[in-house]
């Protein structure tokens, strides 16, 4: 019996007493921000208190420290302390606002030995958070940042800076909005709980088997049938979760397997839900939480930045979908037999769309993304009760929103912690003078800062989840890309985009090395393989910064041409990539499909004229050799 189907006393007796409490927790949290959603936020540091401090007692409930019961893990009696202290920080600040905003004079009143204490604790409990939640790689970042200003007197260069003192670092972290509390939580507080409750909420309610079923009536029969069913279900999943490593926990259990039946080989059925799934950041109307953050920093709205990502993302999508069906066509794969029907789908769990389009439309009509977030959990949870296929009991609504909390904790724990980053910089003005650092490097050259910002993205992806990855350009990296001469948006939706790639690109790749653990293959080539999948979302970036029709900017006919020859540059991306055209390509004819795609990508006339005349003849070339010789294998 699934958890959305126990009666409430067999779902309550289940639960040991700490999982109940997570449980509660969990509840009043997803309550807080569904009723701030719908009824206005509370004013900033409240809102940001409540939602960190209810954050942090749930994730010490549920992922606590070494010491074990019965072999399961349960709170220590360090547990209880980082849980209570993080309760006692935040409720200081929210019961104390009026004192904290409005009465005391940050960097001048003294702090009182409370103050001092609870925010030196704070500082402490949010390390211990990211140590718990991510890897060490954003552990020890956040720690060199926490611990910069204190010996940049002593540093040299561009890393040179004034004297902070220790009360200041405590004053600005804890007792302001430019630390811990700053716009990166603010974010996470106000906008990206919403979606990641909402995407729970559909998910528990049917909308995994509503995506995979309409994936395998559209997509299941057609050769490959497998790996474009993963490609369409992961990337409707990705629009609504918006995480890949998370998104293929979800999807690949299911797609994965299914792909190494039907004869792909293992390492590429990793790959391909990596990458399907990765794309779910890019896509809209969720993106990923960066994407929200992009607008709090940025100052774009959100309707905007989905505007400007919506053809990037689908060349992204058409490139993967192109790949899998060559690579299909080149082993001669079959489909899948399918066995529901799109009619049968849609009584059972059409109605879920719904609460997707009412979402998707508030976002365009111009609502705010809370506003939108809120409508759309509060639709989800009525609409669900319409079928007996998707409806929720007292249990089933609990376990939604535990699992949306969750989940949010991810994103709750990284806003908090790249707040520290951000408080560093800002106190020490370490971004002004590494953008000045970077644009001497560049030495004006508009292609070597890109290149040199991209690597940037992609270390700090690896050793970090995009969101602070992200935030860190924003205050080093991006302001020397604008003082380049690249557009405000442009420069952010570039930082963006290759901060969100890391996930696919070794040597981390954790959407790569998750879908391989399923897969049962080897992480790094799993990885390459992903990369060379993606690799369009590689080369875009670098096109919209020199011309940006490909965001959907400027004229008309210009638009229209640039978005088709694109289309062709991604497919043969995938020419390239699987080495298979009419049939396949050996290594210089693969060589030169990546040139045409450069070609036909770059939103420049005469090179996408060139691209298609080079088209032409490879196409040209591919059919006489067939007709030559039907039966030869074109060797590797």
């Amino acid at each position: 019996m699934s958890e959305e189907r126990k009666s409430w006393r067999e779902y309550w007796r289940a639960k040991s007493w700490q999982a109940k409490s997570a449980t509660l927790v969990a509840a009043v949290l997803a309550l807080f921000q569904i009723y701030t959603a719908l009824f206005g936020a509370f004013d900033a540091l409240i809102q940001r208190a409540i939602h960190l401090g209810l954050g942090l007692i749930l994730l010490f409930l549920v992922r606590p420290g070494l010491i074990r019961a019965k072999g399961k893990p349960r709170p220590s009696w360090l547990d209880w302390v980082f849980l209570f202290v993080s309760g006692a920080a935040t409720a200081y600040l929210a019961l104390n606002y009026d004192w904290v905003t409005e009465e005391r004079f940050p960097f001048i009143t003294e702090l009182s030995p409370w103050e001092m204490t609870l925010g030196i604790a704070m500082v402490l409990i949010v390390l211990e958070a990211t140590r718990r939640m991510f890897n060490k790689g954003l552990f020890f970042v956040v720690l060199a940042f926490l611990i910069y200003p204190l010996l940049g007197p002593y540093l040299w260069g561009p890393f040179h800076t004034s004297a902070v003192t220790f009360k200041d670092m405590v004053d600005f972290n804890y007792l302001s909005l430019g630390g811990i509390f700053g716009i990166p939580l603010g974010v996470s507080a106000t906008e990206i709980a919403l979606f990641v409750i909402f995407g729970a909420v559909l998910l528990h309610t049917g909308g995994a088997m509503l995506f995979s079923n309409l994936a395998t009536t559209l997509t299941g029969n057609m050769v490959g049938g497998p790996a474009k069913v993963a490609v369409v279900a992961s990337s409707l999943m990705g629009t609504i979760t918006g995480s890949g490593a998370a998104n293929v926990a979800t999807t690949g259990v299911v797609t994965i397997p299914m792909m190494k039946n039907a004869g792909y080989r293992p390492e590429f059925a990793g790959a391909v839900e990596a990458v399907a799934s990765t794309g779910g950041q890019i896509m809209p109307p969720v993106m990923g939480a960066a994407a929200f953050v992009m607008s709090a920093f940025s100052g774009i709205p959100y309707s905007t930045i989905i505007y400007y990502a919506l053809f990037p993302a689908v060349l992204y999508y058409i490139s993967v979908f192109i790949t899998v069906d060559l690579e299909a066509r080149k082993n001669r794969l079959p489909g899948l037999k399918v066995d529901v029907t799109p009619g049968q789908t849609m009584r059972d769990y059409g109605h879920m769309l719904i609460p997707l389009a009412l979402l998707i439309y508030m976002l365009v009509a111009g609502y705010s993304p809370s506003m939108a977030g809120g409508v759309g959990v509060v639709s989800a949870l009525v609409i669900c009760q319409l079928r007996k296929t998707t409806r929720l009991n007292l249990a089933g609504i609990l376990n939604a929103l535990e699992a949306g909390c969750k989940g949010m904790l991810i994103v709750t724990i990284s806003t908090a912690a790249a707040g520290i980053i951000v408080g560093s910089v800002d106190l020490t003005g370490l971004g002004n003078r590494l953008g000045t650092a970077f644009v001497d490097l560049a030495g004006g050259h508009l292609l070597l800062g890109l290149m040199m910002a991209m690597v940037i993205a992609l270390i700090l992806g690896a050793g970090m989840p995009t969101t602070p990855a992200y935030i860190v350009q924003v205050a080093t990296v991006i302001p020397a890309l604008m003082a380049l001469g690249l557009p405000a948006h442009v420069a952010h939706l570039f930082a963006f985009y290759f901060s969100c790639l890391s996930l696919i690109s070794p040597p981390v790749a954790a959407a790569a090395f998750t879908a391989a653990a399923i897969a049962g293959a080897d992480g790094w080539k799993t990885g390459w393989a992903a990369t060379r999948i993606g690799i369009v979302a590689f080369v875009v970036p670098f096109m919209f910064a020199y011309d940006q029709s490909l965001l959907l900017e400027g004229p008309l006919g210009k638009m229209a041409m640039d978005m088709g020859t694109a289309i062709l540059g991604a497919a043969c991306f995938a020419v390239a990539g699987v080495g298979y055209l009419l049939g396949k390509l050996n290594t210089p004819e693969r060589g030169l499909a990546f040139v045409i795609g450069i070609l036909l990508i770059m939103p420049v006339k005469a090179y996408s004229l060139a691209g298609l005349a080079l088209l032409a003849l490879l196409v040209l070339w591919q059919l006489y050799r067939r007709k030559k010789s039907p039966l030869t294998v074109i060797p590797d």
